[in-house]
């Protein structure tokens, strides 16, 4: 019970990083349903780690949201052994970059740091932020809140550019938060991206107009395989006879349906 409890009330960690100035506060925002992030349109105003609780009812989840990188090279060096402690508790990173500029250089510089320190290079997620700034700008479709014809070729030359520079098992993916613009295809990445005890717990924090079917279906297979995993790992813990280890199948696979089948009333 104990192992199935750990499961169901899993509280994750997500880090957002990226430079001053690249919209983190903005996407946060925009992606989970309450306001938690304070926005400046000027300086960084991010300084240090603050650790930011999300809470619906019992269910509750943290952003990390770290300071920005590349403002001066003092700054990167404190950042750095920051980054180093929080490392091992962040279930995934959302790594933000401007889609409208190609300074790039300090976020490469960061991220060959962290992969050295033993980061995981399928926890991290690269997001073009402002969209609706690459060229030509102008062109943007504010009735139907899309980019034009040219912006999706500028994007799709972007995207390429950014999945080169910085490796990932997971595509990068552009969005304007502002106007919501393909916000519900990077929730769903992020649901596909995060370690199964996650996924439900990060859902249920998403904005309704960002959810999608394929995301829920996909957090709800993912818990089943979480809570599928901790009771073998409860089981694997002692010696039973074989007839036992049977019985104890048999209960397995409709625990993890009886759960599934209430996922909604959990989550």
């Amino acid at each position: 019970l104990e192992h199935l409890h750990s499961v169901i009330h899993y509280e994750p960690v997500i880090g957002i990083m990226g430079k001053s100035g690249t919209g983190k506060s903005c996407l946060c925002n925009a992606i989970f349903q309450s306001r938690i992030c304070t926005t400046h349109p000027l300086n960084g105003c991010t300084r240090q780690a603050h650790r930011l609780t999300l809470q619906l009812g019992e269910r509750r989840m943290t952003l990390v949201d770290l300071p920005g990188i590349g403002e001066t090279p003092q700054h990167d060096q404190e950042y750095r052994t920051l980054y180093r402690q929080l490392l091992p508790e962040l279930d995934l990173i959302i790594w933000i970059l401007r889609a409208d500029e190609r300074a790039y250089a300090a976020d490469i510089t960061m991220h060959q740091f962290l992969l050295n320190e033993g980061a995981d290079p399928s926890r991290f997620l690269f997001v073009l932020s402002h969209a609706d700034r690459v060229f030509p700008a102008g062109e943007w479709n504010d009735t139907e809140k899309c980019p034009s014809r040219q912006q999706e070729l500028s994007l799709a030359t972007v995207t390429a550019r950014v999945a080169t520079l910085f490796p990932s098992s997971l595509p990068v993916l552009p969005v304007a938060a502002p106007v919501g613009w393909n916000l519900p295809a990077l929730v769903s990445l992020m649901i596909h991206a995060l370690p199964p005890q996650a996924t439900s717990a990060v859902y249920s924090h998403i904005r309704g107009e960002n959810r999608s079917e394929q995301a829920q279906k996909h957090a709800q297979q993912t818990f089943g395989d979480a809570i599928g995993k901790s009771f073998d790992a409860a089981v694997a813990r002692f010696s039973f006879p074989a007839w036992m280890l049977q019985l104890l199948r048999k209960a397995r696979d409709r625990i993890i349906h009886l759960l599934v089948t209430l996922w909604d009333r959990l989550f």
